[in-house]
């Protein structure tokens, strides 16, 4: 991997683990926004579908190891099992949660070309289908869904999003969630480009 590579791989590690800081007990809505959009904006400029694999894995690996630890806890301390069992499952179930945002990055870039509107809205869909997946398959494991990180909780913080919950449930906040991150990615790249009026548009839609 270039050294490019590895910086970017570390920037999606950073930007998954950040994302739990819109959950309890910080409650910061705004920030699952801005770090899928980290996200989106790589997956934009990756090259190849195994490159934006790399980099949704990297994501996933950041968000649940940061934000799903307590399974060790579970397992080692309650579950009575030997801690290297306990870390080594622990490690495995991270790994093959972080392969849903790792699948929804290859799909998205696999079609689609470079910094296009066709592929950050596919980063946007996908990731939401990825979030339904990973939580009603096999067993399915509904932690961590972004579309929880808009809602109210105990301490009152939520987002203008979660009026979509009584529409389409947590799955259609996820997707409003995505496509508000993907319309600040190409916000970002129209005003880099001098294109200060899309830009505008772009920001004005997502509001």
């Amino acid at each position: 991997m270039t050294f490019a590579g590895r910086w970017q791989a570390a920037l999606a590690v950073a930007a998954g683990a950040a994302t739990v800081f819109g959950f309890a007990p910080f409650c910061l809505p705004g920030v699952p926004i801005v770090t899928l959009a980290l996200l989106i904006g790589l997956w934009q400029g990756a090259t190849t579908a195994r490159a934006a694999a790399r980099l949704g894995f990297g994501f996933g690996v950041g968000l649940f190891g940061a934000g799903a630890s307590w399974v060790y806890i579970a397992l080692n301390t309650f579950g009575g099992m030997p801690a290297p069992a306990a870390a080594t499952g622990t490690a495995l179930g991270i790994a093959y949660l972080a392969l849903f945002p790792a699948l929804a990055g290859a799909l998205a870039t696999r079609w689609t070309a470079p910094w296009s509107l066709p592929r950050a809205l596919a980063a946007a869909a996908l990731w939401a289908l990825a979030e339904w997946a990973r939580s009603t398959g096999y067993t399915g494991f509904p932690w961590l869904v972004l579309g929880n990180s808009q809602l109210p909780t105990h301490a009152g913080a939520a987002s203008w999003l979660a009026g979509y919950a009584p529409v389409g449930g947590v799955w259609l906040v996820t997707l409003a969630l995505a496509v508000c991150a993907a319309a600040l990615v190409l916000a970002v790249d129209a005003f880099a480009a001098a294109a200060r009026g899309r830009a505008a548009a772009l920001l004005l839609g997502a509001l």
